[in-house]
């Protein structure tokens, strides 16, 4: 067989293993993240709260891939349980959020490019503030946030109006009402990645070490018993103020990236409304624009959708019972903690 045929079969398997909405080249890449003396210090210094990031990191993905799958409630809860064995079994290494999700990173890979930039940012920054090599830890926050926005797949730092035109679309508040338990499943990941950061900020990597296990054992019993009177997200300034008040436009990524996340559970969710591959897939990349840093500057094309926007009218209020902050968790002074919601069990047989 020569090698034209060759290529040419290896091309239609290529186009046949893709469903037929979605035949069309999209550049795919994956960058490293970026270099310096804080290089895997969460592993090394935070081994145990580097187990919960992959168990949260496996959650996103099983999610999505499932919703694509089915709507039924039964295989939903069965879902989320799979997610809770994943997490209980401590997984020591990132899982490969392609393997798990296929069909949905196939699906927006575009989407997938923003979300594995922003969780490496995610990850650099827990580096920086868990690392004892480095002295001047706001000069390399700003060093990474720098190259973060110099890629076209970053998310901009202008805080969005996440409760109100972030939360407005037609298909908003889905997931939360179908699936609340699983929804606040999500919020409690979102809540012990904001958290984290300033219980990091209290002191060095031995004081860490001494903290999050409060702030983990807090976080498993929101597992156990999902925090379902959260009636939104909860927010960086929320659960980690002083990080919010110093470091103000990764605050305003990383509560969009949560945001995001929340817009995809919803879009995936109403197959009443998108009822295709293709039709998902166009919605979701709208949604996406609004998100991107290239659609903000230098030309503003969302400004309606910023948080200073709605400003004049009135912020949003934050509805029903909100989430702790970490300084509340670690010093005992939450009903949460007081309720021993936060002690930490072996399993999850009480979820």
């Amino acid at each position: 067989m020569n090698r034209k045929r060759i290529v040419m079969i290896l091309l239609v398997s290529l186009a046949t293993a893709i469903p037929k909405t979605e035949a069309q080249w999209v550049t795919r890449d994956q960058r490293w993240q970026p270099r310096g003396p804080w290089l895997w210090a969460i592993p090394r210094e935070l081994p145990a709260l580097y187990i919960e990031f992959n168990g949260i990191d496996f959650g996103h993905a099983h999610l999505a891939q499932t919703l694509l799958r089915t709507q039924d409630e039964r295989e939903v809860e069965q879902a989320r349980n799979e997610v809770l064995d994943f997490i209980f079994s401590k997984p020591t290494v990132p899982p490969d959020e392609g393997q798990v999700a296929p069909t949905f990173t196939r699906l927006v890979w575009e989407v997938q490019k923003s979300f594995n930039l922003t969780h490496t940012l995610h990850r650099s920054a827990y580096d920086v503030l868990a690392s004892d090599r480095v002295t001047d830890k706001e000069a390399a926050l700003r060093r990474l946030l720098t190259i973060y926005l110099k890629q076209p797949a970053a998310i901009t730092p202008h805080p969005l109006d996440h409760h109100g035109k972030m939360w407005g679309f037609p298909e908003s508040k889905t997931f939360r009402e179908k699936f609340p338990k699983f929804n606040s499943q999500i919020w409690a990941y979102h809540w012990l990645q904001e958290a984290t950061y300033d219980a990091q900020l209290m002191g060095n990597a031995a004081r860490q070490r001494e903290l999050m296990p409060v702030l983990i054992e807090h976080y498993h019993g929101y597992l156990r018993k999902p925090p379902t009177g959260w009636e939104s997200m909860p927010m960086m300034m929320e659960a980690a103020p002083e990080f919010s008040h110093r470091f103000p436009e990764l605050s305003a990524i990383f509560d969009n990236l949560h945001m995001l996340h929340d817009n995809l559970d919803d879009v995936l969710s109403r197959p009443n409304l998108y009822p295709s591959l293709q039709a998902k897939r166009q919605r979701i990349l709208e949604i996406l624009a609004i998100y991107l840093q290239r659609n903000h500057e230098p030309q503003e094309k969302y400004a309606d959708y910023h948080r200073i926007a709605m400003a004049m009218k009135g912020e949003h209020a934050m509805s029903g019972k909100r989430p702790p902050a970490a300084k509340d968790v670690i010093s005992g002074d939450t009903p949460e903690y007081k309720q021993g919601t936060g002690k930490q069990q072996s399993g999850h047989q009480n979820h």
